[in-house]
C-alpha cells in the first residue's frame, strides 16, 4: 500500500516591507526616525536634548567640540553623537552618570580660557555656552591660572560686518566650515597650533564674502558679532516676527526683531526650501531702512502751498478728482501704478479699483538690481530684481488692460493721464528721477502714498502717510512663485497707515468694497479669483520657523 502523498505546503508569507526609518532606543524609549538624520537630530526628533556646539545639519561633521558624548549600548568607550552612523536598534544613553560627568568636565574645559564677559556680551541671552554651561555644567572648577589672552584679536574688525574676539572662541569650526562650504570662499582659518590656536582671516585679509553675517550667525559663542547690532539691545527684549526679505524677489523668510517700534535686525528663517539657514547681507542690513520716515501726515498742495490734512478728508479729495476726471474725459483718462515693493494683497486691491472705475491703465514695473544668491538644500537661487514681489504684483493683474497703458507710455509722453494714482511713492529709481517725475506730474492731479520724501512725493498733490513692512502684513510671491506670508512686527502710529488700509479708504469713497476688510479677507478674495492662488498650502504661506542666533536643532524641517 503507498504511502498518503504530503499535503502541500504553505506559500511562504510575503517579506515585510522596506522600512525608511531605523528604530533607535533612546533610554530605553524605542522611536522611530527617518534614516537620513543625524543622531543629535534624530534625538531632538524623539524629545531628547544632546548638548553641542560644533554640530549644524549643513555642514560638515568634525566632532571637535566633545560636548555631544553619549553612551553606545555594545561600545566600551563613551562616543560622540554627532560622529555616530544611525542604525536600526542603536541604543543610546544619554542621562547616565558617565555622560553626565563627560559633559561637566568638557565644560569646565572650555570654560578654563572663556572670558567672564557675559554683563557686556551681545550673545548674552542666545549663547548656547550659557545655556549648555547652565544645563550640563558643574559650579566649581578646579583651574586657578590665568586666562589666556589675544592681543590685538579681542574685539577687532574682521571685516566690514562682523566683529571678531577670540579670547570668547571655542574652537567649533562652524564659522570656517561656513565659509568653506556653503560660502565657498574660505576667508577664515586656524592660525597658530595649540594653545595659541585661534581663527582669523588668511594673510589678514577681510571677511567680505555676500553673507558674513552668516558665519556670526553660525557662532554659537559671542567669538564673531554683528557689527551693526553690537551693543544696540539685549536679545530677550526683543520681540520675534515670521517675515519676508524685501531686498530682492527670492523672498528670502526672516524674521524682524522689534522693540518699541524700532527694528532692530533681521534674522534667517530656516526654510529649506528657499533660504535654508541663511541670509545675505544686502538683506540683512535692511532692517535699518524700516525705521526711516519722513512722511508722517497726510498732505495737500494748492496754489503752491502744502498744508496738512486728515488722511480721511485726503482720501476724499483724491476720490473727488478721480470722479471729476471720469466726468469730463471718462476712466481712460486715469492711470493708477502699483508696486513691486507692496503685497499681493494690495496690489490686487489696486487693480480690483481700477476694474471698478473700468480703467484699463494700470501697471507695476520693477528695477533690475545686482545679483543676489542664496543657497536653499536644493542649490542656489539667483534674483536679479530689486523688489520682493513684481510677479506677485503682475500676476494680481498689473498689466494693462484692453486698451489702456503703461508707465512706459506715460514717461515716453504717448499718453498723458488727467489723474495719477501712485500707490507707493517708492515704486522704483524712476521716482526720484526728475524726468520720470516731470512727466507723472504733467497730469492735472498726482497723489502718492509714501513713507520717505522723494522727487516724486515733492511734485505730489496729495501724500499720504503709508506703513512700512514692519508695520503691515500679507504676502509676497517670490521668483519660485511661491506665496509667503509676512506679519505686521508692531503698529504704526497714527495717522500712518498701512497701504492696504488706505486703498480700502479710497475704493470705499469711489463705491466699492468694505473699509473694514483685513489682509486675511483680501487673501480669500484673491484664493477665489486670481488663478493659482487657490490650492496654496497653509505651510507654503506660513514659510519657515523662527530661529534665535546659533539655534540649529532639527524640528522636522530639513
Amino acid at each position: 500500500m503507498s504511502a498518503n502523498p504530503e499535503p502541500p505546503k504553505a506559500p511562504a508569507p510575503p517579506p515585510p516591507p522596506a522600512k525608511d526609518t531605523f528604530t533607535v532606543i533612546f533610554d530605553g524609549r524605542p522611536v522611530e526616525v527617518p534614516k537620513n538624520l543625524n543622531l543629535i537630530d534624530a534625538a531632538k526628533l524623539a524629545g531628547v536634548e544632546i548638548p553641542h556646539f560644533c554640530y549644524h545639519p549643513r555642514l560638515s561633521v568634525v566632532g571637535q567640540c566633545r560636548m555631544c558624548l553619549v553612551e553606545i549600548e555594545g561600545m566600551p568607550k563613551i562616543q560622540a553623537a554627532c560622529t555616530t552612523p544611525l542604525k536600526d536598534g542603536l541604543s543610546v544613553k544619554t542621562t547616565t552618570e558617565k555622560v553626565r560627568s563627560s559633559r561637566a568636565a568638557t565644560m569646565e574645559f572650555l570654560l578654563i580660557n572663556h572670558p567672564l564677559d557675559c554683563p557686556i556680551c551681545d550673545q548674552a541671552g542666545e549663547c548656547t555656552l550659557q545655556d549648555n554651561s547652565f544645563g550640563y555644567g558643574q559650579q566649581l572648577s578646579e583651574y586657578d591660572e590665568a586666562k589666556r589672552q589675544y592681543p590685538t584679536f579681542d574685539r577687532t574688525p574682521i571685516g566690514p560686518n562682523v566683529i571678531a574676539d577670540m579670547t570668547r572662541c571655542i574652537q567649533c569650526t562652524r564659522c570656517i566650515r561656513f565659509c568653506q562650504e556653503i560660502a565657498g570662499t574660505s576667508e577664515l582659518t586656524f592660525l597658530d597650533r595649540g594653545g595659541r590656536t585661534l581663527v582669523w582671516t588668511h594673510d589678514g585679509g577681510p571677511l567680505a564674502n555676500e553673507w558674513s553675517a552668516c558665519a556670526a550667525d553660525v557662532c554659537p559663542v559671542g567669538a564673531l558679532t554683528v557689527r551693526q547690532f553690537r551693543f544696540r539691545s539685549r536679545v530677550w527684549y526683543l520681540q520675534k516676527t515670521p517675515s519676508i526679505c524685501p531686498g530682492c524677489n527670492i523672498g528670502c523668510n526672516n524674521s524682524i526683531e522689534a522693540r518699541e517700534n524700532v527694528v532692530y535686525r533681521f534674522l534667517p528663517r530656516l526654510n529649506p526650501d528657499v533660504n535654508d539657514y541663511w541670509l545675505c547681507d544686502h538683506g540683512r542690513f535692511l532692517s535699518e531702512s524700516l525705521n526711516l520716515r519722513d512722511v508722517s501726515k497726510a498732505t495737500w498742495r494748492e496754489a503752491g502751498a502744502v498744508r496738512d490734512l486728515p488722511v480721511p478728508a485726503a482720501v476724499d479729495r483724491i476720490a473727488a478728482e478721480i470722479r471729476g476726471a471720469i466726468e469730463t474725459k471718462g476712466a481712460a483718462s486715469i492711470f493708477f501704478l502699483g508696486s513691486a515693493h507692496l503685497s499681493n494683497e494690495e496690489n490686487f486691491l489696486l487693480r480690483k479699483l481700477a476694474d471698478h472705475l473700468a480703467c484699463p491703465n494700470r501697471d507695476v514695473v520693477v528695477d533690475r538690481g545686482k545679483p543676489r544668491k542664496i543657497k536653499s538644500q536644493k542649490g542656489w537661487i539667483t534674483g536679479e530684481e530689486a523688489a520682493p514681489n513684481f510677479r506677485g504684483a503682475r500676476e494680481m493683474g498689473l498689466t494693462p488692460g484692453r486698451g489702456g497703458y503703461g508707465l512706459e507710455a506715460v514717461l515716453s509722453g504717448k499718453s498723458a493721464p488727467d489723474v495719477v494714482i501712485a500707490a507707493d511713492a517708492e515704486f522704483g529709481a524712476a521716482a526720484d528721477d526728475p524726468a520720470a517725475v516731470a512727466a507723472l506730474r504733467k497730469a492735472k492731479f498726482l497723489a502718492v502714498a509714501a513713507r520717505r520724501s522723494n522727487a516724486l512725493t515733492r511734485a505730489a498733490d496729495v501724500v499720504l502717510p503709508a506703513a512700512s513692512l514692519a508695520e503691515k502684513d500679507g504676502t509676497f510671491t517670490n521668483l519660485q512663485g511661491r506665496a509667503q506670508k509676512f506679519e505686521r512686527a508692531f503698529l504704526s502710529k497714527p495717522p500712518v497707515r498701512a497701504h492696504w488700509e488706505l486703498l480700502l479708504l479710497l475704493a470705499a469713497a469711489l463705491g466699492w468694497g468694505d473699509p473694514d476688510w483685513t489682509p486675511a479677507e483680501l487673501r480669500a478674495r484673491i484664493a477665489e479669483e486670481v488663478p493659482g492662488y487657490g490650492d496654496r498650502p497653509e505651510s507654503e504661506l506660513d514659510g519657515g520657523r523662527l530661529l534665535k542666533k546659533g539655534d540649529f536643532a532639527w524640528k522636522g524641517a530639513l
